[in-house]
């Protein structure tokens, strides 16, 4: 796993396949520990397994497993946890590696974050209930919002309620906004141990497939036509395509900012504002699709020129 850099953390992890399993373990066996913690640590393991896929290979990525997948059974006393490493960690990070190596944009990330997310979707719809459905995660979160239940008031009760419903789409969501995160960090960490200083891949350059539009048609239409049980699923896939496409505006606002020369502060402040309203949220989304079906950013680059 030898590779040329000028020094610092990503040449000590990739000086050896030890060295990259037994970090990437313990930041997985964190996960337990810290559970607030879990969407950085998270994070992190898939883009340092993409980092090794795409800078030491395919072999080394596999003994990575092995090394991870293991550490992590032993930290925790635990061997289930080296199987939630292969599945939640290593895999998608081996797959984002593939994609990085596959396009020189995001062509191929892309396609890899529409079917993991796809995936968490269809295992949080119907595998992980185990059939059971929507009363599952009312289960769950009745669970996880006990202590703090006295606390709540009416209208936050019946907004909560109304989101349960939909906590496979969006946790479908959300996985595809960390994966992106992730493909984003390794594919910077790379460019940062070549000695690249200009990142070369850049979020603005994202753009969704255009056959993606007809998934969003069909879920529209299933929305309107359909009821009873068999509309929940379609709800939530919703709930994943409005993910994605928000990640296309997300993106055409970075080329906004960007074409229009606004300093990095003014793109702070925007995320800031999103945070807050979250109602911009649909709004970001909206723009992605309108940027996707009339090919905005092309015009923007027109107009540049």
């Amino acid at each position: 796993m030898a590779a040329r850099t000028e020094g610092g953390v990503l040449r000590w992890l990739l000086s050896g396949r030890w060295q990259a399993g037994i970090s990437i373990a313990v930041l997985f066996s964190t996960v337990g520990l810290v559970p607030f913690l879990a969407g950085p640590l998270l994070l992190n393991c898939v883009a340092l397994v993409a980092l090794v896929t795409l800078q030491a290979g395919r072999k080394e990525s596999f003994e990575v497993l092995l090394i991870a997948g293991v550490a992590s059974a032993l930290f925790t006393l635990n061997p289930w946890y080296g199987v939630a490493f292969a599945l939640v960690a290593w895999l998608p990070g081996r797959l984002l590696g593939e994609g990085l190596q596959w396009d020189v944009q995001w062509g191929g990330v892309i396609w890899v974050i529409i079917g993991l997310s796809l995936l968490t979707l269809a295992l949080s719809l119907w595998v992980i209930p185990e059939g059971v459905g929507p009363a599952f995660w009312q289960t769950q979160m009745e669970h996880l919002l006990a202590p703090a239940r006295k606390e709540l008031s009416v209208t936050q009760r019946q907004i909560l309620g109304d989101m349960i419903r939909l906590m496979p789409g969006i946790l479908a969501a959300g996985m595809a906004l960390l994966w992106t995160l992730a493909a984003l960090l390794a594919s910077r960490w790379r460019e940062r141990f070549q000695g690249v200083l200009v990142p070369q891949r850049v979020f603005r350059d994202w753009v969704l497939p255009e056959r993606l539009i007809w998934l969003l048609v069909a879920t529209l239409l299933g929305i309107s036509l359909l009821h009873g049980n068999v509309l929940w699923p379609v709800q939530n896939l919703a709930i994943l395509v409005g993910g994605l496409y928000l990640l296309q505006g997300l993106s055409f606002v970075h080329l906004w900012f960007a074409s229009r020369g606004w300093p990095l502060f003014a793109l702070a402040a925007f995320y800031i504002g999103l945070i807050l309203l979250s109602q911009l949220l649909l709004v970001v989304a909206v723009l992605g699709i309108v940027d996707r079906v009339f090919h905005l950013r092309q015009r923007l680059a027109g107009l540049r020129s």
